[in-house]
């Protein structure tokens, strides 16, 4: 059967098609719904809910608010991964801005983690034009706004992601250190310091350097 317009499949290969970026990013991390995504950009209307489960949009809703406080589900999206297709959810900047600064600490609780950051941390507090998603990560951890705990992880992830890359050929590996967003600055390093574990392999001990040929 032929992926349809509210299946997951069909969604994500839309979502890579026309660019959102930010949405198939959160529906990936499973932070949402392929469906909410789709409902989000206007591509399909929510279902009603029936039958057994007449409340489940309204837990929905109520998990959404608990973590968003006064912020619509629409509102907080948009701090999160910025404004839709249809436009912005707030009537003015100021509004945006006012929205943000509220429920600052509650939306970086939630998705300022990870080296990672909401849309409106790069409207409101960011020096420069924010990164694409491919390389936010080594953007920030490279002007340090990576917090210690966050820093450390990151780099137990690409420390990992290069030691996968080992044996592969020099494209591949260049493809592989792209994907995974590792920066030049730790491949060096890395590289370097297994050059010289290499090197300390192969040289002979001071024993065997004194032995009579």
């Amino acid at each position: 059967m032929a992926p349809h317009g509210t299946s997951k499949r069909y969604i994500i290969d839309r979502l890579k098609r026309e660019g959102e970026t930010a949405l198939l990013a959160a529906v990936e991390a499973g932070e949402i719904t392929a469906l909410t995504a789709a409902v989000e950009l206007g591509w399909v209307k929510r279902p009603p809910v029936v039958g057994r489960y007449p409340h489940r949009e309204k837990q929905r809703q109520h998990r959404l608010r608990a973590i968003t406080g006064d912020l619509s589900p629409s509102e907080a999206m948009e701090l999160w991964l910025g404004p839709g297709h249809n436009g912005s959810h707030f009537d003015s900047r100021e509004a945006l801005q006012a929205a943000w600064e509220t429920n600052r600490d509650e939306l970086m609780a939630r998705w300022g983690s990870h080296g990672r950051r909401p849309a409106a941390f790069y409207e409101f507090e960011f020096d420069g034009v924010r990164p694409p998603y491919a390389t936010e990560r080594s953007t920030l951890w490279r002007i340090g706004l990576l917090s210690e705990a966050e820093r450390t992880e990151v780099e137990a992830e690409w420390e990992a992601a290069f030691a996968e890359a080992r044996g592969m050929d020099a494209r591949e590996r260049r493809e592989h250190y792209a994907h995974h967003d590792i920066p030049d600055e730790l491949i060096e390093r890395w590289q370097g310091a297994r050059r010289r574990r290499e090197r300390q392999q192969r040289a002979p001990s001071g024993e065997e350097a004194a032995a009579p040929k």
